[in-house]
């Protein structure tokens, strides 16, 4: 007798220009897979069998059982939806909805580092929880798929909780960042209530090595360990830390943490507004990525390690075949991310933040994404960073750190130079990849 299959039902799909979607709601997975894959993923959002050995999308099959979107049949079953139809499917760069769209939910924060790059505006207009329900249903109707809320530091923001709880009743899977100095086992119970999927915790202060900082994080960690939510930390990797980042792992892994994600320091999210002597004296050089690559790869195999998009350029030795399928895309500002800020602007991502396609409180946010104003550049499917990046096989998987090559060109020679979008392609002078070319 023929084994019957289905969909699980934590399974979403949408389709694409290149083929479709599928996210993993309960896992956190996204998986692209070309037109003949994603049909037969939608036939069987009803039961059946799994493709005939000659199918394209047999070869498929065994990951989507591992993963766990297929799931094997037994008794009765009942259609667990129909293909989703969308009105406009992207054009093969820009997704049809973001992936993942970040919630900038307010930039009030206990702290003044002076390294955030986040424009604080004290006094500025931020949007009710009504108007991120609103947007919600909006964004469920796109079928993206999940949000992260930070900001700022979301847990100053009244309603914090109805807005998480709000996603998940409408399908989308909401996840967190914060410093932890406000977390409590109170506002834990609230996270967990709210359905939120994971929560990151911020260790480090971008002034330095702060000791009461790593304090109150790793009371905040302790409290989110014993709770159903999955817990990471975010390790913002500065010169400073570098001196002593194998012992921070360290006491992350005793701590029992497994996911750690290493950001590279970024400049003001809004040029002018902000403190770029910070910046200045504390960017990654390459030397400085040489040996932060070195520190991740004998770490590997002890946490999971994930990087931020500007420094998918460590991964370069993986090759472009390893890399695609394993869909590292760098960084993709624009086309399958963006960033609503509290006021409702709406940037290609939280680090071009003057990049504003329009306000979502005067527009449609489908409209929004579909026109993508002032992100022209960042959409152009034949543009390529340049100057270091030139030639480099991995470019399309990295993207060339834009927010960095931006502020680098913009303040070329020690002057301002260019507006808006232009030198978002200017290449990564500090890419450990062009060195060993060179």
């Amino acid at each position: 007798m023929t084994q019957v299959w289905q969909l699980a039902d934590a399974v979403v799909l949408r389709s694409e220009a290149f083929g479709g979607m599928a996210f993993h709601r309960d896992r956190g997975i996204t998986l692209e897979v070309d037109r003949e894959a994603y049909d037969f993923l939608c036939t069987r959002l009803t039961p059946g069998p799994l493709p005939s050995a000659s199918h394209p999308a047999n070869h498929l099959v065994p990951q989507l059982v591992h993963l766990g979107f297929l799931q094997p049949v037994s008794g009765m079953a009942i259609l667990a939806g129909t293909p989703p139809q969308a009105s406009w499917t992207g054009d093969g760069i820009t997704l049809s909805a973001p992936e993942t769209v970040h919630l900038a939910i307010t930039t009030r924060c206990i702290f003044s580092c002076p390294g955030c790059y986040v424009p604080h505006q004290e006094g500025s207009p931020e949007l009710t929880v009504a108007d991120w329900c609103d947007l919600m249903a909006q964004w469920a109707q796109m079928q993206v798929f999940q949000i992260t809320v930070g900001g700022g530091e979301p847990l100053l923001y009244d309603g914090l909780f109805e807005v998480l709880a709000c996603a998940r009743q409408h399908g989308l899977v909401p996840n967190l960042t914060t410093n932890g100095a406000l977390l409590n086992k109170e506002a834990v119970l609230h996270l967990e209530e709210a359905g939120v999927a994971r929560v990151n915790v911020s260790w480090n202060s971008p002034g330095g090595d702060d000791r009461d900082r790593e304090l109150a994080a790793s009371r905040a960690l302790r409290l989110l360990l014993d709770s159903k939510i999955q817990v990471g930390v975010n390790l913002l990797a500065t010169p400073v830390l570098l001196l002593r980042i194998p012992q921070v792992l360290a006491q992350l892994q005793a701590l029992g943490i497994q996911r750690v994600t290493v950001l590279r320091p970024k400049p003001p999210a809004i040029p002018g507004d902000g403190d770029t002597a910070w910046y200045d004296s504390n960017r990654l050089r390459r030397a400085d990525l040489l040996r932060l690559r070195a520190v991740l790869n004998s770490w590997q195999a002890v946490l999971a390690l994930e990087v931020d998009s500007a420094l998918v350029s460590l991964m370069c030795d993986a090759g472009p075949s390893r890399l695609r399928r394993r869909g590292i895309h760098g960084c993709t500002t624009g086309q399958r991310i963006c960033t609503v800020w509290p006021d409702g602007r709406v940037t290609p991502c939280s680090f071009l933040g003057d990049l504003d396609a329009g306000n979502v409180r005067h527009m449609p946010f489908a409209e929004l994404w579909k026109r993508g104003r002032n992100w022209e550049m960042q959409r152009d499917p034949d543009g390529r960073p340049q100057g270091s990046c030139t030639g480099c096989v991995v470019v399309v998987h990295c993207g060339g750190a834009r927010c960095i090559a931006r502020y680098d060109r913009r303040y070329a020679a020690g002057s301002l130079q260019d507006t808006l979008s232009s030198g978002v392609f200017a290449g990564d002078a500090e890419c450990p990849y062009y060195q060993k070319a060179t």
